[in-house]
């Protein structure tokens, strides 16, 4: 009896592999039929092959752990002293205005050292990428100024409650087509700053192209880091500095995305909250370092044990949300990314862990006609190990292939 449940345990899981093995490795989605020909230029897009024996946790964990095999030096400049800044990756040779800007966000507490970065930054340097550098966000700062107001604070945001946005996703589930409803009075009335992560990173944007003169700034977006990338260009519309994009493992429905976490990653998430506002959380003791009516709560925060605590008590306060809910709600690409003016690709997972495919959004991302969304069968979480002795990633190559085709 024994040996035959083993037996039909091993043909199921022997069926299962073979129907893993014989679907397609990557399919494409896109609405305008000129996207074909950028498709033919980036040959990676459709070559790709995941490690057989990996599940999407295992992409996730083994990938985190990866380090690339060619080390880059970086330099960092302080764009603003609120906390902006950027570290630029330096083969000796300077910054050099006449090639384009290669701009990275990394995930939610991600940086240069990371092992994904470096990958992406060894592709690019094989494309013949001149200039990169890497966005480190205001939040994650040893020291800042929350107080800080960048110009465009708020821009392209309906703050009066009888304007609302254009395009918006508005059936009843992901969302309310009306900026004001999610922010707290104190914000509408102009009383106290949020952070607004979408102005500082047109900041930062504005503060490169002016003192370096560059003609295009190409940029990628990491599971966070694209969220804010794509927020970016559908807020800011034709007055983005970014001429085209690349998202990877970004959610593009937060508020399906939280409902569908698994219980370990979603304890994971928490615990990469709290490592970085452990980095900073010193500032907090003294209250001239934010803005006093803020209603943060630290300890609970450090102490909580699901990420949609640790975003009640501290996220969504800090972004000037009502609510952790509101905060989900409101800052989901799906709800600017029909205004997105510039070409896009949108790298996901089927079995990203983090990133559900419920909370994909397929057609709503594709209806700008400047969008491809690329959905690989595994990958996990920013993971994307190819070959059978999962060595190598795959998603940066058709990114940087992407890129070069509108550099």
């Amino acid at each position: 009896m024994i040996n035959i449940i083993i037996t039909i345990g091993i043909l199921y899981i022997l069926y299962r592999w073979m129907r893993f093995l014989n679907r397609p490795s990557v399919r494409l989605f896109y609405s305008n039929s000129e996207l074909k020909k950028v498709i033919d230029k980036c040959p990676s897009l459709l070559n790709y092959k995941p490690t057989p024996y990996l599940n999407g946790l295992l992409h996730t964990l083994i990938g985190s752990l990866k380090h690339a095999k060619e080390k880059h030096t970086s330099n960092r400049e302080i764009v603003h002293e609120a906390g902006l800044s950027v570290d630029w990756i330096d083969k000796g040779n300077g910054v050099d205005a006449q090639y384009p800007l290669l701009f990275i966000m990394p995930g939610l507490t991600g940086s240069v050292e990371d092992g994904y970065i470096n990958t992406i930054v060894s592709q690019a340097h094989q494309h013949n990428f001149h200039n990169i550098c890497i966005y480190n966000y205001r939040m994650l700062a040893k020291k800042v100024d929350f107080s800080f107001k960048p110009e465009f604070y708020n821009y392209g945001l309906k703050m009066q409650p009888n304007e609302f946005m254009k395009d918006y996703v508005s059936d009843g589930f992901y969302g309310i087509d009306n900026d004001y409803y999610y922010f707290e009075d104190d914000i509408i009335q102009g009383k106290r700053v949020r952070v607004d992560l979408v102005a500082d990173v047109h900041y930062t944007l504005q503060y490169l192209k002016k003192k370096y003169q560059f003609t295009k700034i190409l940029a990628i977006g990491c599971s966070y880091g694209g969220v804010q990338l794509g927020m970016y260009l559908g807020r800011f519309e034709k007055q983005a500095l970014i001429n085209a994009g690349v998202t990877v493992c970004s959610p593009h429905i937060m508020n399906i995305t939280q409902i569908f976490l698994s219980t370990f990653m979603n304890w994971m998430l928490c615990k990469i909250l709290q490592r970085g506002l452990q980095a900073i959380k010193e500032q907090f003791n003294n209250r001239n370092n934010y803005p006093s009516n803020w209603t943060i709560d630290i300890k609970k925060a450090m102490k909580a044990t699901w990420i949609q605590d640790f975003d009640t008590y501290y996220t969504s306060r800090v972004y000037g949300y009502r609510t952790a809910d509101a905060y989900y709600r409101h800052f989901s690409l799906i709800n600017r990314f029909p205004n997105v003016q510039v070409p896009m690709l949108c790298i996901s997972a089927e079995d990203d862990g983090v990133c559900h495919l419920k909370g994909l959004g397929k057609e709503e991302m594709i209806q700008n006609g400047r969008t491809i969304l690329c959905l690989a069968k595994a990958g996990g979480h920013i993971g994307f190990l190819q070959g059978w002795n999962a060595k190598t990633f795959w998603f940066p190559k058709p990114a940087i292939e992407f890129l070069t085709f509108h550099s």
